[in-house]
């Protein structure tokens, strides 16, 4: 099953840091939403419980129960890790995880639309999201949670709108 998955954090140190949401949602094999868009809220648990909650989802033994698709997986992936083995979490070294996971990342896909270059190849530059995630941790800072929840909302809006054009028009470049 494919799911659109990011996290917020209110930082950017894997140690130092916590990851303040987790949110996913499973999509049909053109990319539309099949499921309500769920999102774990460390403020109403805590990062713990809501990095366990996520860790028996992605955790499974079929690695194709859950199919991320997502915007630069390494940062997200790193930051998730790094709490797995936080709180003593099962699980492989992330490497091996990344190289025996299917996952989608469109990060690359952003790049090669902004003329290779990295700079700019971003969602908020190229598609209708209204702004990055840098506002993130100061609305967390300041427990201003329905502003990061609105956020997360309107950038999977974007992220969705995004992939279903990648997948309609990218699927024309086949033989």
């Amino acid at each position: 099953m494919q799911f659109y998955l990011d996290i917020e954090t209110n930082g950017t140190d894997f140690k130092k840091d916590k990851i303040i949401t987790i949110q996913f949602q499973e999509l049909d094999f053109k990319g539309n939403p099949k499921g309500d868009l769920i999102i774990l809220k460390e403020w109403e648990s805590s990062e713990k419980e809501i990095v366990e909650k996520f860790h028996k989802i992605l955790m499974t033994d079929n690695v194709w129960n859950f199919i991320p698709i997502m915007t630069n997986h390494i940062y997200d992936f790193k930051f998730l890790f790094e709490k797995f083995n936080k709180y003593g979490l099962n699980c492989p070294y992330l490497d091996d995880y990344l190289y025996n996971k299917p996952l989608i990342d469109l990060k690359y896909t952003l790049v090669m639309i902004n003329g290779l270059n990295f700079k700019g190849a971003s969602l908020d530059q190229m598609t209708n999201k209204k702004q990055s995630g840098r506002e993130v941790p100061n609305w967390y800072a300041n427990k201003d949670y329905k502003k990061i929840e609105e956020y997360i909302i309107q950038e999977t809006e974007s992220f969705l709108e995004f992939f279903e054009k990648c997948n309609k028009h990218l699927s024309q470049l086949k033989k």
